[in-house]
């Protein structure tokens, strides 16, 4: 592996420790709403990186942009190969990345519901 490969992992690993690290102050501080909230945030960001796809997202200001993007696209068999290689991961990811948040949004309504919403 080469050092940046190995400093990115690293870097990666060490913001995942932090966000499990939020999160257990969270579900601590808050109870089982702030497994909730985090899984709504998962299931949000997954979503948000699924429908832009690794292309901007315009409006009706910006007409040009989608135009702009579409002359980018990979012309070559490779090239769209690899794109499409690498959605498919991308795709692999977002699945387990959803499958985590709708986990949470579950464990976190089902134990609001019954361990602090009843007395």
């Amino acid at each position: 592996m080469r050092i940046g490969a190995i400093l990115a992992n690293a870097v990666a690993l060490t913001f995942c420790l932090a966000v499990c690290a939020l999160f257990v102050a969270l579900v601590a501080l808050v109870g089982f709403l702030g497994a909730l909230v985090a899984g709504l945030a998962v299931l949000v960001i997954a979503y948000n990186v699924e429908i832009e796809d690794g292309s901007a997202i315009g409006s009706s200001w910006t007409p040009g942009l989608y135009a702009s993007q579409r002359l980018e696209q990979p012309g070559s068999p490779e090239e769209r190969e690899a794109r499409y290689a690498e959605r498919a991961q991308n795709s692999v990811n977002l699945s387990i990345a959803k499958h985590v948040g709708a986990a949470l949004t579950v464990i976190g309504a089902l134990g609001f519901f019954f361990f602090q919403l009843r007395p």
